[in-house]
């Protein structure tokens, strides 16, 4: 790997997130992204869906890759900012957020 790349932040979820979560989050933006559906993407955005997805979907990748992110302290604990505390809310946001939550019948949605 020559460059690091946060997975969390390429999928949009919490460093906390559960395998559910993170799963949900790749469908709804591999249906996004997917070259199939959207003509004006070439691939490389569904390429970083799929290796972060391949990382944090496997138990024992996620803990190797949870290590190498506090050895370089990227995000030592998960940190969420609300609308007053970002600390500049003109940048533009370069990862995609993803809003999951439970129907009444216990189902998770993710939004996109």
């Amino acid at each position: 790997m020559d460059t690091f790349q946060d997975y969390y932040a390429v999928l949009g979820v919490a460093p906390t997130a559960d395998s559910e979560v993170i799963r949900a989050a790749y469908r709804v933006l591999a249906q996004r992204y997917h070259p199939d559906r959207n003509a004006n993407t070439d691939g490389s955005e569904m390429a970083r869906l799929n290796q972060a997805y391949s990382v944090l979907s496997c138990p024992q990748r996620r803990a190797e890759f949870d290590r190498m992110q506090r050895r370089m302290n990227m995000h030592p604990q998960a940190r969420f900012y609300t609308a007053n505390s970002q600390p500049n809310p003109s940048a533009p946001m370069r990862s995609p957020l993803v809003f999951t939550t439970y129907d009444h019948r216990g189902r998770l949605h993710a939004y996109a």
